[in-house]
């Protein structure tokens, strides 16, 4: 809690508030200086575990010889398998919030994600709204980003951090560690979806990603490239799908006197 003042109605009075947590996290890989992310300092474990997953230095749980948290120094020491393992030259600053850092943006090594998953539009909403309510910190304080991971009725992880790339992150990390598929499953964020979170949307060969505000450019062309189903600006009484609206269950309503409901073609971009 921290003590604020609070404005209302031409009156300063001191109140005390919860306010959004941020520390540097120095990863170590083999005794050497990978990169400090800012985060919330939660469940770091997760963040460093699916950071080095999305970044392709680990590729599961067997890669991974030690690791070890030191919260208080803000450190966390990774000891990988591979011995032989150097840290990349090349830092590309993201438009992720906190301080959003990759070695690795290149989508087209990702191939098109092909999935038979589907998904009713009138599960998207209530899915998000589980996702708000489950965020306990946003809840507390606001300022934060949440994660989920779901199938098509409830969440199956929550992850909230200042950054809302380290919230996906920390959605793989807990995955790897409970063993839990990411494959063919929603992910769903209360941030911005930008190129970098479907790149890591990609990696988890999630088929949707839903987000409470919007995608960027560069993350709507991508996700037509790579086969995810985009969807953006979840309100109660609807959302914008932004590409493969084809996955989406949906049937038109029809008059009462006819027969069934038939399936109806969504006319995408260019059809």
């Amino acid at each position: 809690m921290k003590r604020i003042y609070r404005y209302e109605r031409g009156v300063i009075e001191p109140q005390r508030i919860a306010v959004v947590e941020e520390a540097p996290l120095t990863v170590l890989v083999n005794g050497q200086e990978l990169l400090t992310l800012l985060c919330t300092p939660a469940d770091l474990e997760d963040l460093v575990l699916g950071f080095l997953y999305h970044e392709r230095i680990l590729d599961g749980l067997e890669g991974l010889a030690a690791l070890e948290i030191d919260a208080e120094s803000g450190v966390a020491r990774v000891e990988l398998a591979d011995r032989g393992f150097r840290p990349p030259k090349r830092r590309v600053f993201t438009s992720g919030c906190g301080g959003g850092l990759s070695f690795h943006l290149r989508l087209n090594d990702y191939p098109p994600l092909y999935s038979r998953r589907s998904l009713a539009p009138a599960a998207v909403y209530p899915l998000l709204k589980q996702l708000m309510a489950a965020a306990v910190r946003y809840l507390e304080s606001r300022g934060i980003h949440a994660a989920a991971l779901s199938d098509d009725s409830r969440l199956l992880l929550v992850r909230e951090d200042v950054g809302r790339h380290n919230a996906l992150d920390k959605i793989q990390g807990a995955a790897l560690r409970a063993g839990l598929a990411t494959r063919d499953r929603i992910l769903l964020s209360s941030g911005r979806i930008s190129s970098e979170m479907l790149r890591k949307g990609a990696r988890m060969e999630a088929p949707f990603l839903v987000s409470r505000t919007s995608p960027t450019t560069l993350a709507i062309e991508n996700a037509h490239r790579l086969g995810i189903t985009l969807i953006g600006y979840v309100r109660p009484g609807g959302f914008n799908v932004y590409s493969h609206p084809e996955r989406l269950d949906y049937r038109r309503p029809v008059a009462a006197d006819q027969d069934a409901e038939l399936p109806i073609r969504i006319a995408t971009a260019g059809s």
